[in-house]
């Protein structure tokens, strides 16, 4: 069965938001994606999402403040394009760098994402079902192959076409938090969903299309990727980087290459982030009573006392206080 041929059920038409300081929950705060969120930059996450659904599209904010490795995948029939409002650092959507606020980025469907975030980003994005997208469209302007197939993961616009498309966003925001009823009127729905694809029409049919790339990132993306399946696969194993190499059948020097061309740290480093991320979300998660350093140990971390300071470096507190706070927040 083809993604365009899957049928979604509607979401409920609403408004969410949600601000969190753990990466592992905000990236289950988006309705339409299946994905995993991997902090690797150090310092306190503070993470939000502000999320409008009307039925076939959803439309949302993301602010993050850290650097974040993001897997995921739309749904099958549904297509996502975003547009950032604020960017400080570099990022990588799907293999081509993103760098600057003037660009539209779009991901297709049932595809998977692979965004490397910059160290803030503040985002407006959008999913779409493709079958509804087709129905707001006259026949010559919707050009289903070349949209689906062919559009560009990244595509650099005119600032004054990228400045009026983050003003109409702004503007359904604005209305929708301020009176959050109006999506509880069917006449008012009906009307904010015709504005919403209005808008994403004007935002694709100004995307350039061409043939897929294999460019030197998209490979460098690809070892990456592979040495992430290859940890968690193993992830009781306490990998080092030999294994992966090994494993991977590649050298040190293109192992440490693909890392820092695609994220910016080393491999070693990557290792310990994700070991560190899986401690924290076992923290976060766990509905029993645990101990840190039992957590710890089975995450290969042996050493308790650099263990704690990895730990406090890359999250701004100590575990102890994660899981405190986590307790708290339980009970409350």
């Amino acid at each position: 069965m083809s993604a365009m041929s899957v049928q979604q059920k509607p979401h409920p038409a609403g408004l969410q938001s949600v601000s969190v300081c753990d990466a592992s929950v905000l990236a289950n705060s988006l309705s339409d994606w299946q994905q995993q969120y991997l902090q690797i930059s150090p310092g306190r996450f503070a993470g939000s999402v502000t999320e409008i659904s009307v039925g076939v599209v959803q439309i949302f904010r993301e602010v993050i403040n850290q650097a974040v490795d993001q897997h995921g995948q739309t749904l099958p029939g549904k297509f996502a394009l975003g547009i950032p409002i604020a960017l400080r650092g570099h990022g990588y959507w799907c293999g081509q760098a993103l760098d600057c606020i003037d660009s539209v980025f779009f991901l297709r469907p049932d595809a998977e994402l692979k965004f490397k975030t910059p160290g803030y980003s503040d985002i407006y994005g959008a999913s779409v079902d493709v079958a509804a997208f087709r129905t707001y469209s006259l026949d010559d302007e919707f050009d289903e192959k070349n949209l689906i197939a062919q559009t560009r993961e990244v595509s650099a616009l005119a600032p004054e076409k990228c400045a009026a498309f983050r003003d109409r966003f702004d503007s359904f925001f604005r209305a929708v938090e301020t009176n959050p009823l109006i999506l509880e009127s069917a006449p008012a729905r009906k009307q904010l969903t015709f504005d919403i694809m209005q808008l994403l029409l004007g935002m694709t049919a100004d995307l350039p299309v061409s043939k897929r790339s294999h460019a030197e990132q998209f490979i460098h993306r690809h070892v990456v990727d592979s040495a992430r399946d290859y940890i968690l696969s193993r992830k009781s194993e306490a990998l080092t980087v030999t294994d992966l190499c090994e494993g991977l059948r590649t050298s040190h020097r293109s192992l440490h290459y693909a890392f820092n061309k695609v994220l910016g740290i080393s491999p070693v480093t990557y290792l310990r982030y994700i070991r560190l991320n899986g401690v924290r979300a076992e923290l976060v998660s766990s509905a029993r009573p645990i101990r840190v350093s039992e957590v710890a140990a089975k995450w290969g971390f042996w050493h308790m006392g650099m263990f704690s300071v990895y730990y406090k470096h890359l999250f701004g507190e100590r575990p102890s206080d994660t899981l405190r706070n986590h307790r708290t927040v339980a009970m409350t």
